[in-house]
């Protein structure tokens, strides 16, 4: 026959295939001779006896051929070591045996497929698993283990710890290990439930398993989750690990904790060079923590090393924390640098005692150097809800400084603060001057309020002294509100210049600055308050005062010009510097020219009170009840102080006592204080004088009949 006839490759193929068949047909008769599904049950039953658990199948168990041969089982259940309560469950349980050993009478496990299984770990008050006993090793009388590949769908894991009184459930599980008699390819995924939010879980990673250790060389975890606040946030772990069962003892090497967060966007990035692990707590030698939060226009970084760490059911705790931490706003930064022992107790409740601060604050708003303190105390707070106290107490630039500070949040933290200073002078942090330093209603620089941002406290504070510019105030107790629209201070007291004052005062934030004061004074010295405020040195006296005034501006001395309100003071026992009316109505008649010309500073009149009351518009204080008394004058008078121009212009009539200068009965001398507010100029006031007349010689005739009138008077 013809190697190419059609009828000879016909036979070759209808033989070729009868032969399949009947190899086919003989496979599966020795499968199933194999295979008895009594013993198969039995086996199973009775598999963990020695264990106290059994296991009870509630399905069928079928034989399988291809691609390998094995069974598959329904509704497999395990139970709890001697109790009928359920510990672990598998819809299906697929075992795929290896072809040659079978065929040589052999049961050697190659595969085994699990779908929906379901498992409860648990940790009792001893501390032990509840799957301890299953790490065991057992005799294989019937089957030999070798697995080389695993496979797991949609499996569930309860884990319950009686310890930490916390439950946990793993749904959604896939498990995927290949070429598990080398080294192995894992991959694993699930969804972790949470009351709050699901946690999406990823794992990849060699696998090489050695008796009973089990290296993970290259692993890598994945953590995925939203968090109301943060949005997506992703953990990572990844590093060396090795794991034996035997001992239920791990280690790891090179491992790094990472954690990131979307809004607002954050890193944290955790080292640590060695881990032990046992079931009860997890030591680390050292380890390296660095941090980076993203914020609106803040940027807020963290470097700290930690030694001896140890992580266990009661806490996280470290010997010593010695770290690094800056605040970056805008153009300005905070660092502090801080070291002690770190205590998490329970993972929520922190405290770091004794606490070690030193916090140096670098910002365009103290443009002649940095602000600097030193200090020890406490830090203690709870991570769930958040919140956090700081108890400190050091030096401020060399002054005692006090404070205890509250946080609530993390995203947007509210304050609440109590700060004692023993001396804050604010001139250290200004723009330096030329010269002396100017009264503070004459400084131009603006008033920097960028700092408001990041802020939203409530407080009390407690100064010593307080000093700006010239000005000087101490023994200040105020509460304080500070948020990004205004800075508020209620009951306000203080001590100013040996008097008392008490009030409130704000300044809002808007396009342009809103200053609003309300103060009363009492028992004060004027003349210091007035040249400090506005270099006007003419008045003295002690006495009362009260103000309701505002202003709006970017600068203190845009807020001068700007000032409204009223403001009212009386003076006891003081002085009009810069002219003697006294001496000056003692030597009438005299040459007009010496009731005309400017100050002089060793000339003054004194009186018994003092009182006016202004009322003040766009930066002009008018006043037309001025009132001066004492033993040898009297003087009524009105006008207006400009604040603006920073000139005085004031109307006074000058009465003589009768009693004291009888000469002078009935004779009122007008006169005027004009120009710059520290140097006016004195002068009689030829206006009211020659009050009515029209044409220059009619006041040229009625101010010389005024004065021969006044003069007729005064002579004998």
């Amino acid at each position: 026959m013809k190697l190419n006839s059609g009828r000879l490759w016909l036979r070759i193929a209808t033989y070729g295939t009868l032969a399949v068949v009947l190899l086919l047909v003989l496979i599966r008769a020795l499968i199933y001779w194999q295979f008895d599904e009594a013993a198969v049950r039995g086996s199973l039953t009775h598999a963990l006896q020695d264990t106290g658990r059994s296991v009870r199948i509630d399905g069928r168990i079928t034989p399988q051929v291809f691609p390998y041969p094995g069974i598959e089982i329904e509704k497999l259940s395990i139970s709890e070591p001697g109790k009928p309560d359920a510990f672990a469950r598998v819809e299906m349980l697929r075992v795929s045996l290896a072809w040659l050993p079978l065929l040589l009478g052999n049961r050697e496990v190659k595969a085994l497929d699990l779908y929906g299984p379901s498992a409860g770990v648990s940790r009792g008050l001893d501390g032990q698993l509840n799957i301890a006993d299953l790490f065991q090793r057992r005799r294989q009388d019937s089957y030999i283990l070798k697995l080389d590949r695993l496979t797991m769908r949609e499996g569930t894991l309860l884990l319950s710890d009686q310890l930490t009184h916390t439950d946990k459930r793993l749904a959604s599980i896939s498990l995927d290990a290949d070429n598990l008699r080398g080294t192995a390819d894992v991959s694993f995924g699930a969804i972790l439930d949470d009351d709050k939010r699901p946690v999406r879980l990823a794992l990849t990673t060699p696998l090489a398993i050695q008796d009973d250790q089990v290296s993970l060389p290259e692993l890598e975890a994945v953590a995925i989750s939203t968090i109301p606040g943060l949005g997506e946030t992703k953990l990572t772990v990844a590093g060396q690990y090795k794991l034996n069962f035997a001992s239920l003892q791990a280690t790891g090497s090179d491992v790094t904790v990472s954690f990131t967060s979307e809004r607002p966007s954050s890193e944290v990035k955790l080292t640590l060079p060695q881990i032990n692990a046992s079931l009860r707590e997890l030591t680390m030698p050292s380890g390296t923590l660095s941090a980076k939060l993203s914020y609106a226009r803040s940027q807020y970084q963290l470097q700290a090393a930690l030694d001896n760490l140890k992580l266990s059911e009661s806490g996280l705790y470290a010997d010593k924390l010695d770290g690094e931490f800056n605040w970056l706003a805008g153009s300005s930064k905070v660092n502090v640098k801080l070291n002690a022992p770190l205590s998490l107790a329970g993972m929520n409740q922190l405290l770091m005692q004794p606490l070690k601060l030193t916090s140096t604050i670098t910002t365009p708003a103290l443009p002649r150097g940095r602000l600097v303190a030193s200090m020890e105390g406490a830090l203690d707070g709870d991570i769930d809800e958040p919140r956090f106290n700081l108890r400190v107490a050091g030096k401020l630039d060399g002054s005692d400084v006090s404070a205890t500070l509250s946080q609530y949040g993390l995203i947007k933290p509210r304050h609440e603060a109590m700060l004692s200073i023993g001396k804050l002078d604010l001139n250290r942090y200004l723009p330096e001057t030329q010269g002396d330093p100017v009264a503070i209603f004459q400084n131009t620089n603006e008033i920097p309020l960028d700092w408001l941002d990041f802020f939203d406290l409530n407080g009390k504070v407690e100064v010593g002294e307080l000093a700006m510019g010239r000005f000087r105030i101490n023994h200040i107790t105020s509460n304080v509100r500070i948020n990004p629209r205004a800075l508020e201070l209620d009951q306000m007291s203080a001590d100013i210049y040996d008097g008392r004052l008490q009030g409130d005062a704000s300044l809002s934030r808007r396009d342009v600055p809103h200053l609003q004061v309300k103060q009363t004074l009492q028992g004060m010295k004027i003349r210091p308050l007035l040249a400090d405020l506005f270099n006007f040195n003419r008045l003295d006296g002690k006495g009362n005062g009260k103000i309701d005034i505002n202003a709006d501006g970017k600068s203190f001395a845009e807020l001068r010009s700007t000032l409204n309100g009223d403001a009212s003071f009386s003076l006891n026992n003081g002085a009009l510097t810069g002219i003697d009316l006294v001496a000056a109505l003692k030597n009438l008649p005299a040459e007009l020219k010496e009731w005309n010309g400017t100050a002089q500073n060793d000339q003054k009149t004194t009186f018994s009170t003092l009182s006016t009351s202004f009322k003040l518009d766009s930066g002009v204080a008018r006043s037309q009840d001025l009132k001066l008394a004492s033993q040898l004058v009297n003087v009524n008078g009105g006008g207006k102080v400009d604040l603006k121009q920073s000139i005085v212009d004031y109307t006074m009539d000058v009465q003589a006592n009768p009693q004291e200068f009888v000469r002078l009965k009935g004779v009122n001398v007008p006169l005027k204080i004009t120009g710059p507010l520290n140097s006016p100029v004195y002068a009689l006031d030829f206006n009211a004088l020659v009050k009515g007349k029209k044409t220059e010689g009619e006041k040229q005739q009625a101010l010389k009949q005024q004065l021969q009138k006044q003069i007729t008077t005064i002579l004998p």
